[in-house]
């Protein structure tokens, strides 16, 4: 439904239709049309009739009985603006400066300590009620678990997010960052937060009594959390302030839906206080004309260096945020299925900062459906459906995959000069089929191609050889294995210290790492199997550095920084896990088994030590009882 048709609807009719859509973008996490005109329909209704029941429950549900988390204060949104005239009007409410801060894109989240300590996470909910997401949050790599320093007790409150170079990786699998990272802090394994990668800016501090924004941000930052982007404006900058974000939002590495600003000084905040739905002494700047209606015209099929034939939409051309758009991402076949896709069809289509634009809706259906190719459009060979995805299996002689692997293996290692198009003359001439083949290029192999001269043929050539000592960590990231990228691949490395111990890896010492589940293990384990020929070949070619842990883990700004630790026995004072974070927090690591490398083995006071401690001794490794471990965590915490 266009603007044109619920913009003559009476209050009760369009009071269904926003409910309809409240419910699809934050329960079902589908929203079917643009932020921008759900807005519009909702200040329709506050003009038409301000004291609808509907206005009273816009957001997400309450959670699931037992897994709800009231919160303290209520976590309500925020009021929003369009244009410079509301701005002002807002900022002529008040004195003192103003904060300024991208309104990120992802899930609201309150995290609440207690002793220093993370005790409960929880989504903001219907803002009144949210939903236990402790066990995810805490798998956060920039959320402290630990404060050492600063207050005690408080809340934090913050937006999770899915940085948008993560996003890439995963955009045949989600609509959208916000709803990747939504769906993977509702699981109840941790896996979704650890293989996406997720990470949370912090915005406002509760419980601590600070006398400005800007206090309560400088104490976020001093207590170790990575805290969104704030800056000091006078009224005559809003404006100005505004299109800077807008200038600057391809540039940033997470998705942004407007600008918030908020009263400076808290007593000035305290006076204007709240109303049922928004606080008044903070407002969002909305971003505006990043989605438009277009037609679906035909359809083209990519294929990815993993094999995954991805579809892209054809479109008539569409001005999204400034920009001509003819091709949208459609992700993967299973959403051309579930939308029922047609060509001809009208769609809404969406433009999120540097993301390529994608489909967010089907406004009307078309006249021929879309069925998925038989063939690959590389290779020719035959194509497997499987779930949402469809493969072409054909992996060793299908140039679209040989270049999307030398791609990816170019730019991880940093050789430069070959670009796709010399990588698809290079493939389709048989001259580089598989990363190996770069290091056996030679001048002549080079001269023959049109617009190759010697000059360029030698730059090339020298180029790889620049690159042939290669670091443990860039070597796994280079492999282009699913879920491994730079953050995996330098947890495995710095953890097995050779390329032969890293390849020889099981299932159980990669789970026991920190970040790393058994879906990324299990991928792990998937690749290097599926790729040993692949992998035996550029061993053949290349030095693989081994870690030194004195340069490499050289930390000794933290207190356990170069230390590694083992815990054996149960502990009393609390849970393996919970003790294994604290190390980390502190800068330590977490050893999967005895070695002459480990530092500390850590007896717990519960439960046999077993074999663990009679290797250690031999080896002459320092044994800590569990009192002793903790005498040193409270010396360093309180510190």
């Amino acid at each position: 439904m266009n603007e044109h048709n619920w913009i003559e609807l009476d209050a009760t009719a369009l009071g269904l239709l926003i409910a309809q859509h409240n419910d699809a973008y934050w329960n079902r996490l589908e929203p079917t049309i643009s932020d921008v005109e759900y807005d519009k329909m909702v200040e329709r209704l506050k003009a038409i009739e301000p004291n609808h029941p509907i206005l009273e429950s816009l957001g997400a549900s309450a959670p699931e009985p037992g897994r709800e988390v009231v919160h303290q204060q209520a976590m309500l949104s925020l009021d929003k603006a369009y244009d410079e005239a509301s701005m002002l009007h807002w900022a002529g409410k008040f004195t003192g400066p103003i904060v300024m801060s991208p309104k990120v894109d992802g899930v609201a989240c309150s995290i609440r300590y207690v002793n220093g300590q993370l005790t409960v996470a929880a989504t903001r909910g219907s803002g009144q009620v949210g939903e236990d997401i402790t066990l995810n949050v805490q798998c956060i790599r920039n959320v402290p678990l630990t404060i050492g320093k600063g207050p005690k007790n408080f809340e934090v409150r913050g937006e999770v997010y899915l940085p948008l170079s993560q996003f890439e990786k995963f955009e045949s699998e989600f609509a959208n960052p916000r709803n990747a990272a939504a769906g993977a802090l509702k699981q109840k394994a941790t896996d979704g937060v650890k293989r996406l990668g997720l990470l949370f800016f912090a915005y406002d501090l509760l419980k601590v009594p600070l006398a400005s924004e800007m206090e309560k941000i400088a104490c976020l930052r001093n207590m170790g959390f990575e805290v969104v982007q704030s800056k000091l404006l006078e009224r005559n900058q809003i404006e100005s302030g505004y299109q800077g974000y807008v200038l600057e939002r391809a540039n940033l590495d997470f998705e942004i839906d407007g600008v918030v600003f908020k009263a400076n000084d808290v007593g000035e905040q305290d006076r204007l206080g709240f109303t049922a739905h928004h606080p008044r002494y903070a407002i969002a700047y909305k971003l505006q004309g990043d989605s438009g209606r277009t037609l679906l015209k035909e359809i083209e099929w990519s294929v990815s260096r993993t094999g995954v034939l991805t579809p892209v939409g054809i479109v008539e051309p569409v001005v999204l945020s400034g920009a001509t758009v003819t091709r949208i991402s459609l992700h993967h076949w299973g959403m051309v299925q579930s939308k029922a896709l047609s060509l001809g069809a009208e769609v809404l289509a969406m433009r999120r900062g540097g993301v390529i634009p994608h489909l967010e809706h089907v406004t009307r259906q078309g006249h021929q459906p879309v069925v998925p190719p038989n063939l690959c459009p590389s290779c020719g060979e035959a194509v497997r459906i499987d779930g949402d995805l469809i493969h072409c299996d054909n992996r060793s002689r299908c140039p679209a995959q040989a270049t999307g692997r030398l791609s990816h293996f170019a730019k991880v290692l940093g050789i430069e000069g070959f670009g796709e198009v010399w990588l698809d003359t290079l493939v389709e001439a048989g001259v580089l089929l598989q990363p190996s083949d770069f290091y056996r290029l030679s001048v002549r192999d080079l001269l023959g191609f049109e617009r190759m001269g010697v000059t360029l043929a030698q730059k090339l050539v020298d180029e790889v050889a620049r690159k042939s000592v290669v670091p443990l960590h860039i070597f796994i990231s280079s492999l282009g294995i699913r879920d491994v990228g730079p953050s995996v691949a330098e947890t495995i490395s710095k953890h097995f210290l050779t390329v032969e111990l890293a390849l020889g890896a099981d299932k159980e010492r990669l789970t026991a790492l920190p970040g790393i589940g058994d879906i990324v293990a299990e991928n792990y384990l998937r690749g290097i199997h599926a790729l040993r020929s692949e992998i035996e070949a550029l061993l053949s070619v290349l030095t693989i550095e081994s870690v030194n842990l004195v340069s490499e883990s050289d930390e000794t700004t933290q207190p356990f920084g170069g230390q590694s630790f083992l815990f054996t026995g149960t502990l009393a004072s609390m849970k393996r896990s919970d003790a294994q974070l604290r190390v980390k927090n502190l800068g330590g690591s977490v050893a999967s088994g005895v070695s002459k490398n480990l530092s500390f083995l850590v007896v717990g006071d519960e439960g046999r030590a077993g074999s663990k401690l009679t290797k250690a001794q031999a080896l002459g490794i320092t044994i800590l009882s569990e009192s002793d471990f903790l005498e040193r965590l409270n010396a360093l915490e309180i510190d």
